[in-house]
């Protein structure tokens, strides 16, 4: 081992995970800088001085797929997390269309969800409407939020039936629509219409979980130094 080695510090190239300044520590399962609010920080999040409790995410969310899509897309990326619901409101229209009012839709949810509930992040879902090469298609996006930046990922996307479409342009919502045409007015709390259309193959959770992990690229330990 030459002296550079001997001499290299095991935060050198690291960054706080609160802040995004220089780590200089590592504590309560989080690297972290120097400063009071980041070490409180991260002491809250870990439950306290002990840190016995999990690392605590919130979703912007009551539906049951994509908390459970949360918790086991964070769980495989991040280790432990713990998911919180909250309900929170997208403030855009009830069936999304185009990837700026999804984004935002997204976006909202994840806000919300960080100001309401004591967390490292607050994620947000959002499924909508988007045109590619003139096809109409059922996308889900997703942000993740923090007090100093969002992430976003999307899911795969998948060509809506045509059926569904033109109630879509009469103002209903997709899972509405798909619900009654395949007697299933839970749909989007179960399989989805992705669920429906594949025969089970791929469900709703999937996309969900696809987008959250998507999302979560920038904050992985292994990019932290990389611009993004």
């Amino acid at each position: 081992m030459n002296k550079n080695e001997e001499n290299k510090s095991p935060f050198d190239n690291k960054v706080c995970e609160i802040c995004g300044k220089p780590a200089k520590t590592y504590r309560f399962g989080a690297m972290i800088c120097e400063s009071e609010e980041c070490l409180d920080k991260a002491m809250s999040q870990r439950g306290g001085p002990a840190g016995h409790q999990l690392r605590v995410a919130s979703i912007g969310t009551l539906n049951p797929v994509k908390i459970s899509a949360a918790q086991e897309a964070l769980n495989r990326a991040l280790g432990s997390v713990l998911i919180t619901s909250v309900d929170a409101d997208s403030n855009v229209s009830d069936q999304p269309i185009g990837f700026d009012e999804t984004f935002k839709g997204a976006y909202n949810r994840a806000k919300e969800a960080y100001d309401k509930a004591s967390s490292m992040y607050g994620i947000g879902l959002e499924a909508g409407i988007v045109e590619i090469g003139e096809k109409k298609l059922d996308i889900h996006i997703c942000v993740i939020y923090d007090s100093f930046r969002h992430t976003v990922g999307t899911s795969s996307g998948f060509q809506v039936p045509q059926e569904i479409l033109s109630g879509i342009e009469k103002g209903v919502e997709c899972g509405e629509i798909a619900g009654k045409l395949y007697g299933n007015p839970e749909i989007g709390k179960n399989i989805g219409l992705i669920g429906q259309l594949t025969d089970e193959n791929i469900v709703r959770k999937d996309l969900c979980k696809q987008a959250i992990t998507m999302a979560l690229v920038p904050r992985l330990a292994q990019n932290m130094t990389t611009k993004f």
